[in-house]
């Protein structure tokens, strides 16, 4: 029978301290809620004034970036400029130089072309010289063999 008292006891201390929970829960929930609300006021505030300066910083940007810009322009049409002379004087050396090139290439294709016409007469010989080999063979070994 103590033992029930006690087993009750425990339910209704178990069941005291539930509610106990519950409510501390309700109220961090409200304390919470009440805090989410006035850091988004706060937030809405800031974002406005931040927006605010935002723009007027963008705008001044915006001037400073135009006047870069067309300075930079400038400097490219005069670079662009430099560049195109400094190309066109390359180009006429690099023609000049493939010229030079292409004369030496046919040379080394004639050379090239002779040489080859000599190894296939040198083929040729050989080839002839080893079939003539492969009959003295051919009869060589008749003849051993009769």
């Amino acid at each position: 029978m103590e033992q029930e008292v006690n087993q009750h006891t425990i339910l209704q201390a178990i069941l005291e301290l539930s509610k106990q929970m519950q409510d501390m829960k309700s109220d961090l929930q409200q304390q919470i809620e009440a805090v989410e609300k006035r850091l988004e006021e706060k937030i809405e505030a800031v974002e406005k004034r931040l927006e605010e300066k935002i723009e007027a910083v963008e705008k001044r940007l915006e001037e400073k970036i135009e006047a870069v810009e067309r300075r930079l322009e400038e400097k490219i049409e005069a670079v662009e400029r430099r560049l195109e002379e400094k190309i066109e004087a390359v180009e006429r050396k690099l023609d000049e130089k493939i010229e030079v090139v292409e004369a030496k290439l046919e040379k080394v294709e004639q050379n090239l072309s002779q040489k080859i016409e000599v190894m296939d007469a040198k083929f040729v010989i050989l080839s002839h010289d080893l079939l003539e080999t492969k009959a003295e063979v051919s009869i060589l070994q008749k003849s051993k063999i009769v």
